[in-house]
């Protein structure tokens, strides 16, 4: 009997195959080779996709990252795809410090990896590369997977990239075979857009500092999700907002959103310090209840901000992500309003949990509890500034708008994939525009200026409701004029007086105004009120012959749309 050989710890083709499955989105794959980047002192980078279509079906076949660094050497660049190798290894003074970042990453979603360099100006190019496939072959046979030596070789002309004139790289992932149409993004121009995003918010202290990084020759603006860095993302939109557009725009000159700066601490654990920073939001972002959802709160990135605390290491954000029980009773709708930040440097990476690849952070043990502490503060105050803020927009458009104005804005975006009305044309009934006059002076518009004004602001409106005083026992009045209907609310029937106007005026109080008392005797007579009206229209029926023949469609319709105003109507006053 033969004695048994050694073998392998690693068979290395089949481990690599398995470690393409390392979890990398395509923004965390491309940081780790920005990482490099910036490492090698490049002042620009570019990431270029290139699609193709198989099959029918589109998909990204090559990515390549360009940048005017320092270059390297030939044995640096012999050794950068060598796993685990890492000119920076270890060290707490650098962005990177495993030596496995960028080839996993390249790994995740491609089966080549090339790479040229020069590190002189005028030098020839020198090129080395890693094909999983040539490996996978190569072990098949029993050979052992090895590196070639660089050698000269220029970066493909096919290449649509400014290749750098004297120092840099070009790392260039081909046989890319996950990203096809529909699997990482529904298309092309999604996970494009995708990528702009985090790349934008993940560098961002990169790019305010001058870093140029673009995306298939898009040039990224950087996105503080703090809201303190100037000429970022949210200045650019909030400057093309009708209202703060500027003739000085035209010139370039961006008017800067800055929030409120609500908590700045300096977190101390053991020798090494970490930083929390908590922000506010501008008025200009905030604006009015219920809004945090719509078009423009989507454009500034605003929904993706509820309670996501972003970690920034060395200034790069390492994750971006809500912290399980960090926040004071939990994430709020509010939240998304508060810009939080963490930043520290590689010596605290124990505390934050950081691994190989740069994704999961979270802080833990005594550093978590000082978080804690600090964010029960400062997240308390900002969360009733904003109630204040939203309660004095609320007064205002009260005062401009009157008392429906910011439930019938929402309604409007609601009514657009609702069914539309089908009320036929009376010959007796009054124009649209008549209809609105008269509805102006029943709310108390007696000038002519007045009433053309609110006749223009409520005239696109599906829906208009005024609470004005008419005598009888009506409590409900409509008008169908054209595609808008009219509803007056009568402020002299009990039900108004009794529920709607003491819920309304606990609504315009500033929580802590708000006694339990008041709020439960509120609730209960609400509850009363809303049963007794129920019984009031169930007994309205009953006064009809054949009120399921009469009646029917009206209740059946009347379900149906309250359930979706109420699905899609929320937290507007």
């Amino acid at each position: 009997m033969t004695a048994p050989t050694d073998i392998a710890m690693i068979q290395t083709g089949q481990a690599l195959l398995s470690l393409r499955d390392s979890g990398h989105s395509l923004p965390t794959a491309l940081g780790e080779v920005i990482d490099n980047s910036i490492e090698a002192n490049a002042n620009n980078i570019s990431v270029l996709l290139e699609q193709s279509e198989e099959r029918g079906k589109k998909r990204v076949h090559r990515i390549a990252i360009r940048d005017d660094g320092d270059g390297m050497p030939a044995d640096i660049l012999h050794r950068y795809l060598v796993l685990g190798y890492s000119s920076r290894y270890m060290r707490s003074d650098t962005i990177g410090k495993y030596g496995v970042g960028a080839k996993l990453a390249a790994l995740n979603f491609g089966r080549r990896i090339d790479v040229w360099s020069r590190n002189q100006p005028g030098a020839d190019w020198l090129h080395v590369h890693f094909d999983l496939d040539e490996a996978l072959a190569e072990e098949s046979s029993g050979k052992s997977v090895m590196l070639k030596a660089p050698s000269p070789a220029e970066p493909p002309a096919d290449l649509k990239l400014d290749f750098p004139k004297e120092t840099g790289t070009v790392v260039l992932w081909s046989n890319v075979d996950r990203l096809e149409e529909g699997r990482a993004a529904r298309d092309f121009n999604e996970l494009r857009q995708e990528l702009e995003k985090e790349l934008s918010r993940i560098f961002r202290h990169f790019l305010d500092g001058g870093i140029k990084i673009s995306i298939n020759d898009s040039p990224l603006i950087a996105h503080d999700p703090l809201m303190l860095l100037e000429r970022t993302w949210a200045d650019t939109v909030l400057n093309k907002e009708k209202e703060h557009k500027r003739d000085d725009l035209k010139k370039g000159v961006l008017r800067h959103f800055g929030a409120t700066t609500i908590g700045d601490d300096i977190v101390k654990v053991g020798q090494h310090t970490a930083r929390l920073r908590v922000t506010l939001y501008p008025k200009e972002v905030l604006r009015r209840r219920g809004l945090g959802g719509d078009t423009l709160a989507k454009s500034l990135r605003v929904p993706e901000n509820e309670g996501a605390l972003s970690f920034v290491r060395k200034n790069r954000e390492v994750a971006y992500s809500n912290v399980p029980r960090i926040l004071p009773g939990g994430v709020k709708d509010t939240d998304r309003f508060i810009g939080i930040e963490v930043s520290f440097d590689p010596e605290l990476d124990d505390y934050f949990g950081i691994r190989n690849v740069k994704r999961g952070v979270e802080p833990h043990g005594e550093l978590r509890d000082k978080l804690r502490e600090l964010l029960q503060k400062h997240i308390p105050t900002a969360r009733k500034l904003i109630d204040e803020t939203w309660g004095e927009a609320a007064r205002e458009q009260h005062e401009a708008s009157g008392e429906h104005g910011a439930i019938l804005d929402a309604i409007k975006e609601v009514d657009a994939v609702m069914p539309k009305p089908r009320v036929e044309p009376q010959q007796d009934a009054p124009s649209a525009e008549a209809a609105l006059k008269e509805l102006a002076e029943d709310a108390g518009f007696t000038k002519a200026e007045e009433q053309q004004k609110y006749i223009e602001d409520k005239k696109k409106l599906p829906f208009v409701i005024e609470s004005v005083s008419f005598p009888g026992n009506i409590f409900v009045s409509t008008t169908h004029v054209a595609d808008q209907v009219i509803i007056r609310l009568n402020t002299r029937h009990p039900f108004y007086r009794e529920m709607w106007e003491p819920l309304k005026a606990i609504s315009q109080r500033d929580p802590g105004t708000v006694s339990g008392e008041e709020a439960v005797k509120a609730a209960r007579r609400s509850v009363e009120a809303m049963s007794l009206l129920l019984v009031a229209y169930g007994k309205a029926e009953s006064m009809h012959p054949n009120p399921v023949e009469q009646y029917g469609d009206l209740t059946q319709y009347w379900g149906q749309f309250l359930g979706t105003l109420l699905n899609k109507v929320k937290n507007v006053l």
